[in-house]
């Protein structure tokens, strides 16, 4: 009887390390949710003058690492799935004052052992603070983008220029153009032509009439007898 509690009481014990050994080595999507890796490219033709910039490590969000402080300030969190925090814009804000615009492709390792692509742009110097977006139904962590427009902080711009992108002020933005000034109404004709025809109608009329009394009033042509 002891002999087979002690069996049983050793194979509970291996069961258990087995459970442990298999917890550690595999991956699942809860625990590999950080990204690994992201490179920013871009930035209008001829791209960035020294190439893509390249990223690598630890991406959990709360690391302290340059690719988890990226992440964070590029609002991934917030666009990546449904449960993210709040800040991201509910439609997407004018075309105008963005400046030029970026790639960050991140790398999230998949349950599958393979790697999810998801691609955000960015606009560092738009005018009122950078720009993010990023496309809805992209692969990542076995599910899909939530997608959608971040307003992020200068944190963003001074982060992204300290990894290599040029040093360059916010766009200035462009003041919106004021309300049409209302077309001045036509002088009033001045009234001096009027009175100088009414005058002269007038005179015309005077005129006439004291010509018709005068010839009724002269005498007339005498008769020869």
């Amino acid at each position: 009887m002891q002999r087979l509690t002690q069996r049983l009481r050793q194979r509970r014990a291996l069961a258990m390390l087995v459970l442990a050994l298999l917890l550690a080595v595999v991956p699942t999507a809860a625990q590999a949710k950080g990204a690994t890796g992201a490179t920013i490219s871009g930035g209008g033709p001829g791209g960035l003058p020294g190439g893509p910039i390249t990223l690598k490590g630890d991406g959990e969000p709360g690391s302290g690492t340059d690719l988890a402080d990226l992440a964070q300030a590029a609002g991934v969190w917030a666009v990546l799935f449904d449960d993210g925090p709040g800040g991201e814009l509910a439609s997407a804000p004018a075309t105008a004052d963005r400046g030029p615009r970026y790639t960050i492709t991140w790398i999230f390792p998949n349950g599958a052992g393979t790697e999810d692509k998801v691609r955000q742009s960015v606009w560092p110097y738009a005018a009122g603070g950078p720009l993010t977006f990023m496309a809805s139904g992209q692969p990542v962590l076995d599910a899909t983008t939530k997608g959608g427009w971040f307003q992020a902080t200068d944190n963003l711009r001074q982060s992204l220029i300290a990894l290599g992108l040029p040093s360059r002020q916010p766009v200035t933005a462009t003041s919106p153009a004021g309300p049409a000034t209302p077309a001045a109404p036509d002088p009033a004709p001045a009234l001096w032509p009027r009175v100088a025809v009414g005058l002269a109608l007038l005179l015309a009329v005077a005129g006439g009439g004291a010509l018709v009394l005068r010839r009724r009033s002269s005498p007339g042509a005498a008769t020869t007898p």
